[in-house]
């Protein structure tokens, strides 16, 4: 999480959240206002920086592993930051789920006690892809309600996003039906979040941060900037070459609400 006088972003893994942080941080930190300076040919001047580690505790496994990272939540945004716009970034939900697969974070966090994984897939961590969507389905699902009981048709990437976007997770998933993802009362719950696209990074965050009066030629250096922390196995594939159609039709189903709120990623 990065916290400016301006605005809080939220940083949602696999979206392209490292590229931003280190965007911001040049911007925003004191090579960011040296970087200003010399744009504007004027004295250094930086804006307020914060990047927050916090407690990483949506599911199971992040809660025994004690993790903290930059990818905390809407529920953590500190009292003090809370009236301000908060922008995070999506991506097509399809396409996040390969790059889940492919970035492999999965194997040195698993989702659940190795001997129940290996039970199940006696090849683990050597997962091919539908594999992994079996995995996420049974332990991942579990992983990430943490006891709750489900009852609804949803996955574990709904699950996610509920705990990462919704202001009291806990209560959505208690609450968290068929009939309130279907008819629209879920989704009304969530908060005014501007979303950035993976797909379109680099002009969006350049028009997001000129609207907060930086100048194009502070932002000039992001068309070149290269990406980071991408899942470098998948060179290129796109996902429609890793879901087969049935697959697909599954994940859509259950992963509904997502394409809710991202209708433009619907088709």
């Amino acid at each position: 999480m990065i916290l400016t006088h301006r605005f809080v972003m939220l940083n949602y893994p696999r979206t392209g959240s490292t590229f931003v942080r280190d965007a911001l941080r040049t911007l925003l930190s004191e090579r960011g206002g040296v970087r200003a300076a010399l744009a504007r040919r004027l004295r250094p001047s930086p804006a307020p920086f914060r990047e927050l580690l916090l407690p990483i505790d949506r599911t199971l496994s992040a809660q025994r592993e004690g993790r903290r990272s930059q990818h905390g939540c809407y529920a953590q945004i500190p009292r003090s930051h809370r009236g301000l716009p908060v922008v995070s970034v999506a991506r097509h939900p399809l396409d996040r789920e390969v790059s889940q697969y492919e970035h492999r974070f999965w194997i040195e966090h698993p989702p659940a006690a190795l001997d129940a994984l290996r039970a199940r897939f006696p090849s683990f961590p050597e997962l091919e892809f539908h594999e992994y969507l079996a995995m996420q389905a049974e332990h991942g699902l579990a992983n990430v309600l943490k006891g709750a009981r489900l009852r609804a048709d949803v996955g574990p990437n709904t699950l996610h996003f509920l705990r990462f976007y919704h202001p009291e997770p806990d209560r959505a998933l208690a609450r968290l039906t068929d009939s309130a993802v279907d008819d629209g009362s879920l989704l009304r719950e969530l908060p005014r979040v501007r979303f950035l696209h993976t797909e379109r990074l680099r002009p969006e965050l350049r028009a997001l941060l000129h609207e907060f009066d930086f100048e194009p030629a502070q932002t000039a250096f992001l068309e070149d900037a290269p990406s980071l922390n991408a899942a470098v196995a998948r060179a290129g594939r796109p996902w429609s070459e890793y879901f087969t159609p049935e697959a697909e039709r599954v994940f859509r189903r259950k992963e509904r609400l997502l394409f809710q709120v991202f209708p433009e990623y619907a088709g």
